[in-house]
């Protein structure tokens, strides 16, 4: 074993004694075949980051807020946009100082739950950093939430709290909420009782002030800028708060499912936000990101309000929700040098009439996440908005959004055709249907090793087991390969693997290829169910404007260029995909519309 592998075994020991109970870092071995030190004797799918310099946090989010109050407390931490609100780093330690001992003047504990049913707006941001100082954990839930997926959520974690907002465009969640619990219009604020959802007991009503009506009433809530928001005396002892206590929940897409509620410590997002930063090497490009996606999501929580608060630099919230529009607007004003966002943000600006009205020069870098990229989009984007770096992420719920990245110094194959390596201190290994390490370019599952992963889904522990093993890997279900380098390529959700005539079809490869058509736009393939194959290749498709472009000239284009099962037997030509709030394109819909077109 050479110098460099016993130095790197030695930093993986320092830090064992931080993660050992739950990771088993002891246990590592560090083999010359497959270590990222010596590449050129990489054999099997396993990778850990070099680690140069950086090391792993064990600070809390209130341990971090309080540093930077002192350390930078005149600086701007964060900006919304659409209210025109600036918060400074002391402005944010007050202002959640207030809001943290209103909590426990009201009966909040430490381990109690308080669920968010809101946008981007400072009450979000402020309220999450105050419970993050009194351990109360905190339930992100997508405001575009209906009754049935509330009345879930709220059920399924025994909140003890709620805050809304009082009206979001056509979303009137206190309407919504008194289906669920009609006791609310009778009952006094914090004194809920309600049969259907017995844990509630506070509601917190924050006023929409774009869209507000003074005239109406919201029986049995709390009015957070009164109640909430400011309180004039520090009289309860705040409670211990340790790194390994949970911060938030965050709920999985439930794609094939009902939604579970991923448990995610201080420890895991601290030092996620914080290798983010470091991760791809631009540094001082990361100290003023604009970031249209929301905070619910773990993307958004992670790059977006907490990597300011973790090691300083500004965040944008252009608007409530993503919006191309203000989204360019901010970018021109505030002079940002990022923007973090799924693909469907930067496809939306380079196709927006008014983009040449803003100048976007400023921009240095552009971080894409949350689903595939295919290499002519991320050259387009790359190539129109004049932007120096793009930077691909690979991650999920269960990871705080962290698990590869790509780096600025990579090749053209590196750069646009892979996820990435491992963040500092992650472990990825790809692994076989018998769960053994696959050899390098093999296709297997992508598993996730490190400080990022989740402690648990929420009260559910065969779920649990089903993707997290004892030794701390988490198995993703992903479909994947590593090179010699290290570097990971995405293959599939396993789940979207499409069985035809028991072959197995990767819909990213066939998405990828039909993109390369000068008439596509965009497409998303899948299966559908075919009595004598098994299941049949299906693609949506966006054409470009005026196009004239035929099923029969896509199937002509695939001919002789994929394999004739990978041809899709079933085109449609849309003009938009089904998306969730997150710009994650939902791909379930697009099935379940087709079993009816089809009358499958």
């Amino acid at each position: 074993m050479n110098s460099n592998i016993i130095k790197f075994t030695k930093n993986i020991r320092l830090i064992s004694t931080r993660l050992s109970s739950t990771y088993s870092y002891e246990n590592v071995v560090i083999r010359e075949n497959y270590s990222l030190i010596e590449p050129k004797y990489k054999k099997y799918s396993y990778a850990m980051c070099k680690t140069n310099d950086l090391h792993l946090l064990c600070d809390t989010v209130g341990d971090r807020m309080n540093t930077l109050s002192h350390e930078k407390p005149n600086e701007i931490a964060f900006k919304f946009s659409l209210t025109q609100t600036s918060l400074t780093f002391k402005e944010i330690k007050q202002r959640c100082e207030q809001i943290a001992q209103n909590l426990l003047s009201k009966g909040f504990k430490k381990g109690d739950r308080l669920a968010l049913l809101l946008p981007n707006i400072p009450e979000l941001a402020l309220t999450l950093l105050a419970c993050s100082s009194i351990g109360v954990i905190v339930v992100l839930m997508n405001p575009a939430y209906q009754l049935v997926e509330i009345e879930y959520m709220l059920k399924k974690t025994g909140s003890r709290g709620l805050v809304i907002l009082d009206n979001l465009k056509t979303l009137k969640h206190y309407d919504v909420l008194k289906k669920i619990a009609p006791e609310i219009e009778n009952s006094t604020p914090g004194e809920l009782n309600s049969k259907n959802l017995p844990d509630l007991k506070h509601v917190i009503l924050v006023k929409n002030r774009l869209m507000n009506d003074p005239s109406t009433q919201y029986k049995g809530t709390w009015n957070f800028d009164t109640d909430i928001a400011k309180y004039d005396k520090i009289n309860y002892q705040v409670p211990y708060v340790d790194s390994d206590d949970p911060l938030v929940m965050l709920f999985t897409s439930g794609t094939t499912g009902l939604p579970k509620a991923a448990v995610m410590t201080h420890y895991n997002l601290v030092n996620s936000a914080y290798m983010d930063i470091f991760a791809n090497g631009l540094i001082d490009a990361s100290k003023n990101i604009a970031c249209p996606i929301p905070i619910f999501h773990s993307f958004g929580l992670i790059g977006g309000l907490l990597e300011p608060m973790i090691v300083g630099g500004k965040t944008i919230f252009p608007h409530f929700l993503p919006d191309t529009l203000t989204l360019m607007k901010a970018v021109h004003t505030e002079k940002c040098t990022a923007i973090k966002g799924a693909p469907v943000i930067f496809l939306d600006m380079i196709n927006h009439p008014e983009r040449k009205k803003f100048d976007l020069s400023s921009l240095e870098y552009m971080l894409l996440g949350a689903s595939t990229v295919p290499k002519n989009l991320l050259q387009r984007i790359q190539k129109e908005l004049g932007v120096k770096h793009i930077i691909i992420g690979y991650g999920m719920t269960e990871t705080s959004a962290a698990g590869t990245i790509t780096r600025i110094d990579y090749d053209e194959k590196q750069a646009y055709e892979s996820i990435g390596q491992p963040f500092p201190f992650v472990e990825i290994k790809i692994v076989d249907s018998e769960r053994k390490l696959a050899p390098v370019n093999t296709d297997g599952e992508i598993c996730i090793r490190g400080y990022n992963v989740m402690k648990e889904y929420w009260d559910e522990p065969e779920k649990t087991a089903e993707c997290l093993d004892k030794n701390g890997w988490l198995f993703t279900g992903d479909i994947g390969s590593m090179d010699e380098r290290g570097c990971v390529q995405f293959k599939s959700r396993a789940k979207e693997v499409i069985i035809r005539g028991g072959v197995n079809i990767y819909p990213a490869e066939i998405e990828v290829f039909i993109r390369g058509h000068s008439d596509v736009v965009d497409c998303y393939c899948f299966g559908i169910h075919d009595e004598r194959v098994g299941e049949e290749v299906c693609i949506w498709i966006k054409l470009k404007e005026n196009s004239k472009t035929s099923e029969k000239d896509i199937t002509e284009f695939c001919k002789d260029k994929i394999a004739y099962f990978k041809i899709p037997k079933h085109i449609k030509f849309v003009q938009s995909f089904p998306i969730n709030a997150t710009g994650k394109v939902q791909k379930f819909k697009m099935v379940e519309q087709m079993k009816q077109e089809l009358k499958i």
